[in-house]
């Protein structure tokens, strides 16, 4: 694998791009990047949209090294190869898309809490504290089937946001709840996880979700 830091130049898109980035970014986004591997067919990368001072920046996770000369954008790459072992332990950051299905339905699990909550009669007040236990909930069951373990006390939910996304700019966008995570984990199984790293967790993976940072200490 290879991992990269992408810097986006907005001074050289057009005046039609420019306006395709303000209103549908993140496919624009996934568009763009993925002109950095000419000779895939599907998407086999992942990526992380972050505002720097240098401006838009992404960190991408690909099977193969992007290119490196694409006149929008800066690249610096290099392999990732990390060595992994049981039991040692790892900080992460980590954005996500976490959904829970009831019912044969996909809801997304901030708003799917805060629901619950209404049914129950709980108050307001109540609903930010259910929402982030349930997004650690999640988080935790994403765990177990992906070669790590992460405990509440060692977890933060850094925030939260409603996102919404267009295609195309008339078309109606696309709604779902991203959740920014940061903290410690322990790898169960090596090769489990490192296949999750791979893959990325949870939905959204089109549109900048889904990518898990770690850094030894």
């Amino acid at each position: 694998m290879f991992f990269s830091r992408v810097i986006l130049d907005q001074n050289k898109l057009t005046p039609a791009m420019l306006q395709k980035w303000q209103h549908t970014s993140p496919y624009a986004s996934h568009q763009w990047l993925w002109q950095l591997f000419p000779d895939q067919q599907e998407r086999r990368f992942l990526f992380r949209h972050e505002l720097t001072s240098s401006g838009a920046c992404f960190y991408l996770l690909s099977d193969v090294a992007p290119r490196v000369d694409h006149n929008m954008f800066s690249v610096e790459t290099k392999p990732f190869q990390p060595q992994l072992v049981e039991g040692m332990t790892l900080s992460f950051s980590l954005r996500v898309n976490p959904v829970v299905t009831r019912q044969g339905k996909r809801s997304d699990v901030m708003m799917d809490a805060k629901f619950q909550a209404r049914k129950k009669g709980l108050e307001p007040a109540e609903y930010a504290a259910l929402q982030l236990s349930a997004a650690k909930k999640w988080l935790r069951g994403q765990a177990d089937k992906s070669g790590f373990l992460v405990n509440d006390t060692d977890v933060e939910v850094v925030s939260h946001q409603q996102q919404s996304c267009l295609r195309k700019t008339g078309e109606r966008p696309v709604c779902f709840t991203s959740v920014d995570f940061s903290g410690r984990l322990r790898v169960t199984n090596a090769e489990l996880f490192l296949a999750t790293l791979r893959k990325g967790l949870g939905k959204s993976k089109g549109l900048g979700c889904g990518l898990l940072l770690i850094r030894r200490g």
